[in-house]
């Protein structure tokens, strides 16, 4: 495996241990590197993809992370989804996994891979709301902490606050973590294995004793019936072409059903690395979906049109 160990414990449901995001960007060298924030390809480097450091990517990229022998075409260069959504933008990357909202704010400037995309038909487990009420009314005018890691997660709470519990929190966008979260705010929303992590083991918050858990995959659901869609795969417009001829797409789709069959396989793989038993990852990931199925994208256009107003829906453009 090309992913950062991170320094974890070995056990699940540790009330001490406090999970820790990797600094700073982590590459997987197929083809080229990342110095100083900018890709650096050669010239047999013709693809630049872009991967989020969280479990439940793991079943898409699979088969390319596993075989990379099979994959030397194409450079990985992995961080959490705000830095490749920005990768994304600015060229540093041709094609790459970004967050549902990302994708819809630059939509002019991508395009959408179809059959692909990171789903949750109900609870998510990690996409988290951590709060000292059990009420979300209670937040009303209280301060609730907010990752710098994404920007679905964020923009769904809103929409959630606002147009199912109708109220008006103040949002503080903070580094994730919990206990300096809970320092200064009465809620925190992470996500990721960070909150995959701190949502198994529940421990107590200094200040804060034990918050109750929102999941907001859940909550979405139950509200309106539909998938989340958390995040999607997305290409830069002016790459279209070469990425279409590249076979990109295609490997792909094959890592990905590759990944899908060896979901217990990912469990052992990665439980370790967080601190989980195999048996939660692969329950967690089999919460997921990964199609971009029709329902998917119906839930995807009414959390859009809730979020962005002004966006149309024929505005979306496909690889």
């Amino acid at each position: 495996m090309m992913n950062r160990k991170l320094d974890l414990a070995p056990t699940r449901g540790a009330t001490t241990h406090q999970y820790r995001e990797p600094s700073g960007n982590v590459v997987a060298p197929l083809v080229g590197t990342l110095s100083g924030g900018q890709v650096t390809r050669p010239h047999t480097a013709a693809i630049s993809l872009g991967i989020f450091t969280y479990l439940n990517i793991q079943p898409v990229y699979y088969g390319l992370l596993h075989e990379p022998e099979k994959h030397d075409d194409i450079n990985l260069v992995t961080g959490v989804p705000t830095r490749l959504n920005a990768a994304l933008l600015s060229g540093e990357v041709d094609l790459s996994s970004v967050s549902g909202y990302a994708y819809a704010e630059h939509r002019s400037e991508f395009r959408l891979l179809p059959h692909l995309s990171i789903s949750a038909p109900g609870a998510v487990e990690s996409v988290l709301l951590f709060s000292r009420y059990d009420d979300w009314r209670a937040l009303d005018g209280k301060k609730v902490a907010v990752t710098n890691h994404s920007a679905s997660a964020v923009n769904l709470l809103r929409v959630l606050c606002k147009h199912r519990y109708h109220i008006e929190p103040h949002f503080v966008t903070m580094p994730s973590d919990l206990d300096a979260m809970f320092a200064s705010c009465d809620a925190a929303l992470v996500i990721g294995d960070m909150a995959l992590v701190e949502g198994n083991q529940r421990r107590e918050i200094a200040g804060a004793g034990t918050p109750t858990i929102f999941d907001l995959g859940q909550e979405w659901a139950e509200w309106t019936g539909l998938p989340f869609v958390f995040g999607v795969w997305a290409a830069r417009a002016d790459r279209a072409e070469e990425l279409r001829r590249s076979g990109v797409l295609e490997q792909l789709y094959r890592s990905k059903s590759e990944g899908l069959a060896r979901i217990d396989d990912i469990g052992r793989e990665q439980g370790p690395r967080l601190g989980l038993s195999s048996e939660v990852c692969a329950h967690y990931l089999r919460q997921m979906t990964y199609d971009l199925s029709d329902a998917d994208q119906q839930g995807w256009r009414l959390f859009l049109e809730l979020s962005l107003p002004n966006l149309q829906w024929k505005d979306i453009r496909w690889l």
